[in-house]
């Protein structure tokens, strides 16, 4: 029996939105389902779960799905998104962007059905050749992430990170009382990072939420405190809802 799958559905539409859930739910192939009715949310449900497959609508108020697959971290399998649009121009540009598959609005239950077949097999051969490289991997290359600086290269363990922010094409990471310029985005950084303990929050921050001590609404900062240190830094107020449900 196949594991069950986690989905992630971005549409600005909520008719769509209820359309796709319920075409998916009848394949009885999902154990999860979220749905983000724009770029900005979709990021937040995305610090929270890791989808197997991304259903991503492309003409939206504000950033559109290039925008969103554009933003998201360096190296990211773009093979895991599904373009769903009722604008059949963008198809080419789609392809272009390695997305694994493009469905026109409204949604066809057999090309939907068509278009998880086939997911579900690309899945399966990939999982076949990346297994003997996860059991080869040691315990020193699980605990420590290395960095590109400027002058050389960091081995940092992610525990002793309080959080990291964009600076451009570069990203400062506070350690505590240092802070290391990488000559790496954000997007690459966090690609290095564990995907369960850090949260991200906007396009600026990575959050070590084991040191969230307090967030203050009122004031847009979160203070992070590791032994006896303590570090408070300034969010965005419209970013603050990522860090409701950690």
């Amino acid at each position: 029996m196949e594991p069950k799958l986690n989905a992630l559905i971005i549409d600005d539409e909520d008719n769509a939105r209820i359309l796709l859930t319920k075409l998916l739910e009848e394949t009885l192939l999902f154990k999860n389902i979220r749905l983000a009715q724009s770029v900005e949310t979709a990021y937040a449900e995305m610090s929270r779960f890791e989808p197997d497959i991304i259903f991503l609508d492309i003409k939206m108020p504000g950033k559109d799905g290039f925008a969103f697959i554009q933003d998201l971290p360096q190296g990211y399998k773009l093979q895991k998104i599904v373009f769903v649009t009722a604008y059949d121009q963008y198809a080419i540009k789609a392809i272009k962007n390695q997305a694994f598959d493009y469905l026109l609005k409204p949604v066809n239950r057999k090309e939907l059905n068509q278009c998880l077949a086939r997911f579900i097999e690309k899945k399966n051969e990939t999982n076949e050749i990346e297994q003997p490289v996860k059991k080869s991997e040691t315990h020193e290359r699980l605990t420590r992430i290395r960095v590109n600086t400027r002058t050389g290269t960091l081995f940092i363990n992610p525990a002793d990170i309080l959080f990291c922010k964009a600076e451009g094409n570069y990203t400062s990471v506070c350690t505590g009382k240092k802070h290391h310029l990488c000559s790496m985005n954000l997007g690459k950084v966090a690609e290095l990072l564990p995907k369960n303990g850090f949260v991200r929050v906007g396009r600026s921050y990575i959050i070590n939420f084991e040191y969230i001590t307090m967030l203050d609404r009122k004031e847009c900062t979160i203070m992070l405190v590791r032994n006896s240190e303590s570090v408070t830094v300034k969010i965005p107020r419209q970013h603050l809802k990522d860090l409701d449900n950690i």
